[in-house]
């Protein structure tokens, strides 16, 4: 009944997309949005009015506001950003989120655009994760939500959840934060100074925060390549970062620099219109396809606690070969397909892509080596005399980290190695009252990492928990380096690399949030067999500790069901996702 009521709500709520178009915004000249028009034919909430009201006026949402809490600035309104504001006002304190664009939301709203800082999808991206293991811990997702979600579907799931903790009133949107600064008094307070422009009217404004969260993700600067002769190329380069629809490619022959999720995603996408398709590559790499033994969701059967203390038991290199041999080979042999890497599974994330082996046998996809250099007409590849001939090039070559509004002393990194206190905290600073959450490469799932991290961030802004002493967390962070320089492939992103279930139970002990499984195992020895041996979900971590909810057993315990209940043809039919004139609703 709660489920179906909070689906009623958000229908009434949110029926439709928010974007203003830019030249039919006249806020500066006539502040009451009465007349606004939207791209998608979508109606306009209270509440998101309110929102875009601060396009002229940054300070509008104060009415809302509690003087006696802490004020935190949340920067960044994408999936980290919006579950740091739940978990904030969860915790009793006062966020105030800044987000550059004109909708909250991040990766998962489709734009036709690209834009600086944003990150950016294409119109068929599904989630890599399955719905089960990437739900937020008090939030599951109904269970006629496919098992991987599209885009669309991730964005409705992600607005039903903003709407149970109400998150849409603390945005600030079209606002750029443009510096992040200690206050005069922060030896004594440790409040920051958050300087922030209007995209709308450019209006330039400064306030004081008791903290600051960031949240601005880690792919939104796309990073290019360099090649000898690249300059003198005639066809088309871009980043896949830019990729949106592949009609333009018809009949091209296009070459992709990566074998990330991006690249591959890109190779298959374009090779549907593409002449043919050429992928360029040091490494190679690890693929994975999102359907499992007996066609589970993969992170479903492998993100289990008992397979994570296998894994710290026996030798990583050992377990790399066996999970390679049973769960990637058995789909298509990687050293026959030419595209085994030297690293090990476990050594780096596996590629996430279903339909790459097919593309690979049919041809319509062909494995090169690394570009030697590029011509006039297309690339020289490493152990080729001959041109391959080429009329668009993509850069699938990854992302580069920036703070831009943050000083260089706040975060940093010394020979390619972020100085963070659990991926987290800036170690020698005095007050721990700026933090990052999502800035993590997790083998498996992200929104509950970023979740449980925003959760143990608003638990020390409130005082409930503490961070530890500064040589505490250096030694900390120096064992956390070394552990990753063993277990993972060295690159500039090592250190900040994490395994899902054992990251979780980390952060979760520091919270006070882990299950006890002693006492579960005495007590309700039906619900530890299950957290033993099945999937790792989100909701564990609400059986105890502060803000535990009362639904997280039975929600775990029917976690099959939901899993299941879309497979069903028969009650499928009950349920449809409608597609029309930009309209995306669930009924």
């Amino acid at each position: 009944m709660v489920r179906k009521f909070l689906r009623f709500k958000w229908q009434r709520e949110y029926e439709v997309n928010c974007t203003l178009r830019p030249e039919e915004r006249k806020i500066q000249e006539n502040k009451k949005l009465e007349d606004v028009k939207y791209k998608d034919n979508w109606t306009m909430t209270v509440n998101e009015k309110d929102i875009l009201e601060t396009e002229a006026n940054p300070k509008h949402l104060e009415r809302y506001m509690d003087k006696s809490k802490k004020r935190i600035a949340v920067i960044g309104a994408g999936v980290s950003g919006m579950s740091s504001i739940a978990m904030l006002k969860e915790e009793g304190l006062e966020p105030v989120c800044f987000e550059k664009t004109d909708r909250p939301g991040g990766t998962w709203f489709y734009r036709e655009e690209t834009i600086e800082g944003v990150a950016s999808i294409m119109p068929t991206t599904i989630i890599n994760h399955s719905k089960e293991m990437g739900a937020f811990s008090t939030f599951p997702p109904a269970k006629e939500y496919n098992n991987y979600m599209r885009h669309y579907e991730m964005y409705q799931y992600l607005m039903e959840y903003w709407s149970k903790y109400d998150c849409l009133k603390h945005v600030r949107v079209n606002m750029e934060v443009i510096s992040v600064k200690r206050t005069d008094d922060y030896n004594e307070t440790g409040r920051w100074a958050v300087t922030a422009k209007s995209l709308i009217t450019n209006e330039i404004s400064t306030e004081v925060y008791d903290g600051v969260v960031v949240c601005v993700g880690h792919i939104n600067r796309p990073k290019m390549a360099i090649f000898p002769g690249q300059d003198k190329f005639k066809g088309k380069i871009i980043h896949s970062h830019s990729l949106k629809g592949v009609d333009e490619y018809k009949n091209q022959v296009i070459v992709i620099v990566g074998t990330g999720c991006s690249a591959l995603d890109a190779a298959v996408e374009t090779s549907n219109v593409a002449k043919q398709v050429y992928v360029s590559t040091k490494t190679g790499a690890h693929i994975m396809t999102r359907i499992g033994p007996h066609g589970k969701p993969m992170d479903y059967v492998l993100l289990r606690r008992y397979l994570t203390n296998y894994l710290n038991l026996w030798p990583r290199d050992w377990c790399s070969k066996f999970l390679e041999k049973k769960f990637l080979d058995s789909k298509f042999d990687h050293k026959l397909y030419k595209v085994h890497p030297k690293h090990r599974m476990l050594s780096k994330d596996p590629i996430i892509n279903d339909h790459i082996g097919s593309k690979l046998l049919s041809g319509s996809v062909v494995q090169k080596g690394d570009i030697s250099h590029f011509t006039e007409t297309g690339v020289v590849f490493n152990g080729e005399d001959e041109e391959t001939r080429a009329d668009t090039v993509i850069m699938a070559t990854g992302y580069t980290w920036k703070f831009p509004f943050l000083d260089d002393d706040i975060v940093i990194q010394e020979e390619g190695r972020f100085k963070l206190y659990k991926c987290m905290y800036p170690p020698h600073l005095p007050h721990p009252t700026l933090v990052l959450v999502g800035f993590v490469l997790v083998w498996g799932p992200g929104m509950p990492v970023g979740e449980m991290q925003a959760r143990w961030a608003a638990s020390i802004f409130s005082g409930r928990n503490s961070l530890p002493s500064v040589e505490e967390m250096e030694k900390d962070i120096q064992k956390r380096h070394s552990r990753n320089a063993k277990w993972y492939a060295p690159n500039d992103k090592m250190t900040i690399r994490v395994d899902f279930v054992q990251y979780l139970d980390e952060i979760a002990t520091l919270l006070g949030a882990k299950p006890n499984f002693c006492k579960l195992f005495f007590t309700d020895p039906k619900l530890f067999w299950k957290l033993i041996w099945g999937p790792s979900l989100s909701y564990q971590y609400r059986l105890q500790g502060p803000h535990k909810w009362k639904g997280a057993r039975e929600t775990i315990l029917t976690s099959k069901e939901r899993l299941m209940f879309p497979l069903k043809f028969h009650q499928c039919q009950k349920r449809g996702v409608e597609k029309e004139k930009g309209l995306v609703k669930a009924f």
